[in-house]
């Protein structure tokens, strides 16, 4: 029986010899890679649990090991790649242009992968993974290293950001260097928000847009095809919750409760949310003795 080291380096090299051979047609690539993804992300999650390499990997401690994964924030990237990976990939071997759109949301995750077991567990894994034909357009090529190179040097640059509360409806993530960024979409937190109000921002903070949310902006340019362009860059986001939004809800289940930003309790749950990148319905489907520990 393979170890659970074993078992990592084992579904490493078979996804790195594919991209290495078959970088060349993207959909055959993306069909044999999605048929290893799984064995790598569950080894992952074994080791993560059991904390010794050496230890047997066996197909039925996938399961326990998962539960305690979703309890650690630094191990949640895992249990969340592992649903998508089970809900799309597990049972069916897919067309090369699925497959293709699959990989496509799936190299960010595969990016934190690596960089969680490098810090984590200290294995090297996923090597070339930049030799991954991400991006067959290169007229966006030079347009996304501009932005990359303006959000780094943004970060270097002390400014008086603008910050105020906005709905998130979408993080696109682009990748440049083997680095993630990402295009925001949002809007002003109110209740007259049409679709017509939406700006785009950009930035290298990884955000959800599940709720409203503090975002810090500062407005920058970038130089494309010999002409300037303005660009907001997104510096920092914390999840803020409008406490209009708690109490409408809580109509549903009796008298509303009276919901404040300057309490202790909602500023501790908006860190919660923020430092993890949780959603409250993973709170909610957490296990009793996960959930009272947080709670504590």
């Amino acid at each position: 029986m393979a170890s659970v080291e074993q078992q990592v380096r084992s579904a490493d090299s078979a996804i790195c010899q594919n991209i290495e051979r078959y970088a060349d047609d993207r959909g055959f690539l993306s069909q044999n890679l999605l048929a290893q993804l799984r064995n790598l992300v569950e080894g992952l999650i074994v080791w993560s649990h059991l904390g010794d390499p050496s230890a047997e990997f066996h197909y039925d401690r996938v399961g326990l090991a998962l539960e305690a994964v979703k309890a650690k924030a630094k191990f949640r990237l895992l249990s969340r790649f592992h649903n998508l990976l089970q809900a799309s990939a597990s049972h069916y071997t897919l067309d090369g242009d699925p497959s293709e759109r699959l990989m496509l949301k799936y190299y960010e995750y595969l990016l934190r992968t690596r960089n969680l077991a490098l810090k984590e567990f200290g294995i090297a894994i996923l090597g070339n993974l930049e030799l991954f034909p991400v991006d067959l357009d290169p007229s966006l090529r030079e347009y996304y290293e501009s932005i990359a190179a303006r959000i780094e040097a943004a970060r270097a640059t002390p400014t008086e950001p603008r910050r105020e509360r906005y709905y998130v409806h979408s993080s696109r993530p682009f990748f440049v260097g083997g680095r993630i960024y990402y295009e925001v979409t949002f809007s002003l937190a109110h209740n007259w928000t049409s679709k017509f109000d939406r700006t785009i921002a950009f930035t290298d903070v990884d955000m959800t847009d599940k709720y409203a949310a503090y975002l810090d902006l500062s407005s920058e340019s970038i130089a494309v095809l010999g002409e300037t362009m303005p660009i907001l860059i997104i510096r920092a986001w914390e999840v803020s919750i409008r406490p209009c939004e708690f109490e409408n809800f809580a109509r549903i289940f009796g008298p509303a409760s009276q919901v404040q930003s300057s309490h202790a309790e909602y500023r501790n749950l908006m860190q919660y949310l923020t430092t993890t990148r949780s959603s409250l319905l993973d709170l909610v489907d957490m296990t009793d003795a996960s959930y009272t520990q947080i709670r504590a």
